[in-house]
């Protein structure tokens, strides 16, 4: 599963808490307060919501609440599934949702209060009504997934659940991922490949295990799994995202920018569309195309981000151009590129201050750099949630080395996340310059090794680009 799959643990579990009645929403045993065509509706929304086709399920809970704009069910699911809501009009969506299941069944005001719940991240209660529930349901396999805690279970409690539920899909798809991440690589693929036995008619299996396949470099089925997600309904444009990332890592920048075209010909939503329009600026920059190169497809992306009124991705989309014409030696072009980006939005988004302060470091402007520093740390202060440490650490360690203090950076990268491939990189930079050849070029080259590509993450290509030249100038 490549996308929003914190929002699917809670989001799928819920759709099973039915405490009040015997049987499940996809039962039509079960009573819905809507008319037939809302119901039908809703009904396969669920159904590709428990395959993790999260956007054809909010297309189908748009088109319930669309036959009957009061089922505060269905409208409080495609709030918290649709990614074409900004989060004021997701909040609206969902309260108006559990007003209107209030006026229905108590089987739908519990599933839609509990909805909302889990959509807020109030994991707490969302949770208590999972326990509750599974006690009342106990032979329903998607809810014992969730009570036990969805994707957030424990390594040894999700080879438990597999164990007691060996036909269920999503249990493989979170140990999977859970099996990689605790590095058990072979037992990864093995879980990966069972989902796809279980439910091969559905892409996000596929999908999944081409992911695991990926990152464990085997390209080519990566690349026949991704095709087969992209072939099976409903469509599922992640599918050629991930072809991308497998021909982007391989070399081949023309036709990973090919398949991302074909991911925005098959975007459910603009938002989606802008977001496969960052991944291939990331194509460009991970190539290290010419600055006009990039700049073009980056002012490609603000187009369309202003199209669409996103005042932040415009904001961060301005600062990272910035960073493109500092790169060139254009001062005045990044200067007002970083103005035009503190301009966009009301509330300066923390990446802004991250690539103004790398711009102003390209063009050894260290003191507008360490405003920016310091602007960033205030934010991370004031709500430290909302700035990623480990990019605060490679910032402060990146200007550091590059103002002739690579020892001290040093100190301050070991202590961040160095499975981080932003971080390896700048610590590969910091050893290089106290003359470690050895160490940079190990730390380099676990870039190199490492496959999980985000081609939207601008510092995530700019780095694996940084090492590679690192490697290939030995």
């Amino acid at each position: 599963m490549r996308t929003r799959s914190t929002c699917l643990i809670a989001a799928v579990a819920v759709l099973s808490v039915v405490p009040l009645a015997a049987g499940s929403q996809t039962d039509t045993s079960l009573k819905l307060s809507t008319t037939n065509a809302a119901a039908t509706e809703f009904r396969a929304g669920v159904s590709d919501f428990q395959n993790a086709s999260l956007e054809s399920a909010a297309s189908h809970f748009k088109a319930a609440i669309d036959a009957d704009p009061n089922f505060g069910l269905a409208r409080v699911l495609y709030a918290a599934t649709s990614t074409a809501l900004d989060p004021a009009q997701q909040n609206t969506e969902l309260s108006r949702g559990v007003a209107d299941a209030a006026r229905a069944t108590n089987n739908e005001l519990v599933l839609a209060t509990a909805y909302r719940e889990t959509a807020l991240g109030h994991t707490d209660s969302a949770s208590a009504l999972f326990r509750a529930a599974s006690q009342l349901k106990p032979a329903d396999e998607l809810l014992a997934w969730s009570a036990a805690g969805g994707f957030g279970t424990p390594l040894a409690a999700t080879r438990d659940f597999v164990t007691r539920h060996p036909n269920y899909p999503l249990g493989y798809n979170t140990l999977a991922y859970q099996a990689w991440f605790g590095g058990d690589r072979a037992g990864a693929l093995a879980a990966a490949k069972h989902q796809v036995e279980i439910l091969p008619n559905a892409p996000n299996p596929h999908d999944t295990y081409a992911e695991i396949l990926q990152w464990n470099g085997n390209f080519a089925e990566a690349a026949a799994h991704y095709k087969q997600a992209a072939t099976v309904p409903p469509k599922f444009p992640e599918a050629y995202a991930g072809l991308a990332e497998v021909a982007a890592l391989q070399g081949q920048y023309d036709q990973a920018r090919t398949y991302l075209n074909q991911a925005i010909a098959n975007a459910w939503t603009t938002p989606q569309k802008l977001g496969y329009m960052r991944q291939i600026v990331g194509t460009y920059v991970l190539q290290g195309a010419p600055a006009d190169v990039m700049t073009k497809a980056l002012e490609a992306a603000l187009a369309e981000a202003k199209v669409q009124g996103d005042a932040r991705s415009t904001a961060v989309l301005y600062s990272q151009l910035a960073t493109v014409q500092a790169n060139a030696g254009n001062a005045n072009a990044a200067h007002q590129s970083l103005a035009l980006a503190k301009a966009a939005s009301a509330n300066v988004p923390w990446n802004v201050h991250y690539f103004g302060a790398m711009a102003h470091g390209l063009l050894k402007h260290w003191s507008p750099a360490g405003q920016e520093l310091a602007a960033l740390k205030a934010q991370a202060a004031a709500d430290p949630s909302s700035v990623p440490k480990d990019w605060l650490s490679a910032l402060e360690g990146y200007q550091l080395t590059q103002q002739g203090k690579p020892a001290d950076a040093l100190t301050i990268l070991m202590a961040a996340d160095t499975t981080n491939v932003l971080v390896m990189n700048r610590i590969a930079e910091a050893h290089a310059a106290l003359g470690h050849t050895a160490e940079a070029a190990a730390w380099n080259n676990r870039v190199n090794a490492n496959y999980a590509l985000n081609l939207a993450d601008f510092t995530n290509v700019n780095s694996r680009r940084r090492s590679k030249l690192a490697t290939a100038s030995r």
